[in-house]
């Protein structure tokens, strides 16, 4: 079994479904994660954008996609500038035929950033043609639409994130910490930008605990958020989940089946 997890920057497709991810990585499945733009606009920093922040960027990459044993490819479409063309889809149509995940993740359309909302657009409307011969042919076609799931977010318009899939992270969350870690020129630098620029100066490990204690909130209050689909879910065992990361299953992709499901969610 394969999983792709498509972000439009280098230290989305990680963080945002490093959980399930990890879990999947540890039940044998083949992890692949895509960064659609080569992140090469995130830096406060003007000496560092463009090319130097790309090749820093990709880099990074290398070491979290390492984590969950797999590869952590990055396009080279500049970051900022993503536009959800025709080359554009047929390239990601080509990238997914030729690792035939089973299961994709990415994010919604809803996003506050061009860039995500034009990465969830190629992955929806590559999602049909992936299994249809005469487009791209010169890459053979799938001959299984894969499930295509959506990580958490809080945009309300034009409807709210739907929980259709909870998955227990307890065991795992640790991994999107370390994966989050790698992406030192973000997490430690570009984030702090403007307001907190005196963490940029803090010891390595302090910008990791803190870190840390950023996700632990975060998933903890998604537990918090959900509680009543995880009681329904889960059962007896809700009151030993402490942290989830939650999908929305996407209606152009397949509808995973009772034994997939269980998987994700076990």
């Amino acid at each position: 079994m394969r999983v792709l997890s498509i972000g439009a920057h280098p230290d989305d497709a990680d963080t945002s479904a490093g959980g399930l991810l990890m879990k999947l990585f540890r039940a044998g499945w083949e992890v692949r994660l895509l960064s659609v733009t080569d992140g090469s606009a995130g830096t406060y920093k003007k000496e560092l954008a463009g090319a130097p922040l790309a090749a820093m960027r990709r880099a990074e990459a290398a070491r979290s996609g390492a984590i969950f044993g797999g590869r952590y490819d990055v396009m080279d479409h500049p970051d900022g500038r993503l536009e959800p063309t025709l080359a554009n889809r047929e390239e990601i149509i080509r990238y997914i035929r030729l690792f035939s995940p089973d299961v994709i993740v990415t994010n919604r359309i809803n996003d506050y950033h061009a860039d995500h909302r034009y990465t969830a657009q190629l992955v929806q409307d590559a999602s049909y043609l992936l299994t249809v011969p005469a487009v791209c042919p010169d890459t053979p076609c799938m001959e299984h639409m894969p499930v295509v799931l959506f990580w958490h977010d809080g945009f309300q318009k034009p409807y709210p994130f739907q929980p259709d899939v909870i998955v227990p992270i307890d065991d795992t969350m640790e991994s999107v910490v370390q994966a989050a870690s790698c992406h030192e020129c973000q997490y430690f630098d570009w984030l702090c930008w403007p307001d907190h620029l005196e963490r940029t100066e803090w010891p390595l490990e302090k910008q990791i605990a803190h870190l840390r204690q950023r996700f632990e909130r975060m998933f903890a209050g998604y537990r918090r958020e959900y509680d009543a689909q995880v009681r329904k879910k889960f059962g007896d065992r809700a009151e030993s989940i402490g942290h989830i990361e939650v999908f929305e299953i996407s209606e152009y992709g397949a509808q995973p089946s009772e034994n997939l499901l269980a998987i994700l969610e076990r």
